[in-house]
């Protein structure tokens, strides 16, 4: 494609495709993806985004573009890469890359994060200024958008600005300005910043590697703590652990970014120091690194030294004990008579766990056998919630939602996502509809199809000329509903013809 911007150092893909669209004079959102992409159905992602090969792949050959480039130096990919063992490295690279439907903020941990992510786009009004000047243009750096990095190393805070970093506009670009980026002062920089700076950038500049993985992580936390004489023989003492990380960061700024520590088992540094059955996030690794290891930290001997580290490999006993046969089949009998009365789990705790563990020990393939042809099938349905009254209860919500927006026709398409994302249970509902026949009637009746939602901004536009006792013309009506004669429905088509006699 000729005229798709490189990205300047550190920016954002999603910055440089916003950009292409406000050289290119593309007001329409879904026209810039059709422009890039090629198809209108990409969501607008800030920190992962992907189909990189496809974004490669519009720049000319002679630039040599390549996109594991795009993804280590212009998305937040390495924060994530360097955390999440190898085999989860390798997988969300190789969606990230691909032209199709993905779930990296899922694979990430990002979804499940206890961080305190920034909500909006953040910018630093002198940084904005600077490249201006350079540039006669602004883009979107990437370390601007990171948690825990909340001031310029060189400039000091950063600034929220009006968007939204996950939109209910989820297909929309937005170009940083300067009306959008406003000057404003900005107070100095703290002590945890300055810490986490250098390091969270050169974790940003690490070139692709193989990396630890989880496993890996946990052995050297513990030989750590060790080397600090924070363990008791083979136990980790945790509060010693936890008292070195709260005089080096302050309890405030813990809290401030999500990782407040508490007194409980469950307790995120905790299960820092123990076998690690879960990544971290990069905040996390960086705040015991730096606890311990002081303000400096030499990522890449960091690194090696991790990798070092080898697991301890398990040991499967598989022999079996021996016995004489007419011993097994009186075991044999026993079980099953409690197993077909009771259940597995029933018959183990009410008086035959000891016949379950003896035929484990010298019968294991034929209990096994039996177990699972003899599983009794649980209920799907959950007793727990009183579905029909959550249904009649959500049913009332989405009434009282309808009725508050029928009469506001500038409002967002009314799809079921979005009858969804005004309740306070989505990910509830969402998961148990087949549970809520109110409310699945109700979303097959009132939800918006585009066809209707073309003809409500038609006639928004249309109300709105007549207002101003404008004279109604094709073109300009499309133009400000923000469609086109290409994505114009046939409904909508006929409603502009027959009924508006445009």
């Amino acid at each position: 494609m000729l005229g798709f911007p490189l990205p300047y150092p550190d920016e954002l893909i999603y910055s440089t495709i916003a950009r292409y669209g406000i050289h290119s004079g593309l007001t329409s959102p879904k026209e810039l993806l059709h422009e890039v992409f090629g198809k209108n159905t990409i969501i607008a992602t800030s920190d992962l985004h992907g189909h990189l090969e496809q974004v490669a792949e519009l720049y000319p050959g002679q630039l040599n573009v390549q996109p594991e480039s795009l993804l280590y130096k212009h998305t937040l990919f390495p924060l994530y890469a360097l955390f999440i063992g190898e085999s989860r490295r390798t997988e969300l690279k190789k969606q990230l890359l691909a032209d199709k439907v993905h779930s990296v903020h899922v694979m990430s941990g990002f979804a499940a994060s206890r961080i305190t992510q920034p909500y909006y786009l953040r910018y630093c009004p002198k940084c904005i200024e600077q490249q201006w000047n350079q540039f006669g243009e602004c883009f979107w750096r990437r370390d601007w958008q990171i948690a825990g990095m909340d001031y310029c190393p060189i400039h000091g805070e950063l600034k929220e600005t009006a968007v939204r970093r996950t939109s209910y506009k989820r297909h929309v670009y937005t170009a940083a300005d300067l009306n959008l980026c406003s000057c404003k002062p900005q107070s100095k920089t703290n002590r945890q910043s300055n810490v986490l700076n250098s390091s969270i950038t050169s974790i940003l500049n690490l070139p692709e590697q193989s990396v630890p993985t989880v496993i890996q992580w946990g052995l050297f936390y513990k030989a750590l703590a060790c080397d600090f004489g924070f363990n008791r023989g083979c136990n980790i003492e945790h509060e010693e652990v936890a008292r070195k990380v709260t005089n080096y960061w302050s309890e405030s700024w813990l809290k401030s970014v999500g990782l407040k520590l508490i007194d409980s088992d469950t307790c995120w540094l905790r299960s820092l120091f123990r076998k690690h059955r879960k990544s971290f996030s990069y905040l996390e690794h960086l705040v015991v690194l730096h606890a311990f290891l002081g303000d400096t930290i030499a990522l890449n001997d960091v690194i090696k030294d991790v990798k070092s580290y080898e697991p301890e490999k398990s040991v499967t006993h598989s022999l079996m004990l021996q016995a004489d046969k007419l011993t097994i089949l009186k075991r044999r009998r026993v079980w099953l008579k409690a197993i077909k009365n009771k259940g597995t789990k029933r018959a183990r705790l009410e008086g035959a766990g000891g016949d379950y563990t003896w035929l484990y020990r010298h019968d294991r393939a034929w209990l096994l056998s039996l177990n699972a042809k003899l599983m009794c099938k649980r209920s799907a349905l959950s007793t727990r919630v009183n579905w029909s009254s959550f249904d009649r209860g959500l049913l009332k919500a989405l009434i009282s939602i309808r009725d508050c927006f029928e009469i506001k026709l500038e409002s967002p398409r009314r799809s079921r996502n979005w009858y969804f994302n005004q309740l306070d249970h989505k990910s509830k509902v969402e998961k148990n509809l087949y549970k809520l026949p109110l409310c699945k009637l109700f979303l097959s009746r009132y939800t918006e199809t585009i066809a209707d939602y073309q003809i409500r901004r038609i006639t928004h536009v249309a109300i709105e000329r007549h207002k101003q006792s404008e004279h109604l013309k094709r073109w300009d009506v499309l133009r400000s509903a923000g469609l086109s004669e290409e994505r114009l429905t046939e409904e909508a088509r006929e409603f502009l013809s027959e009924v508006m006699g445009l």
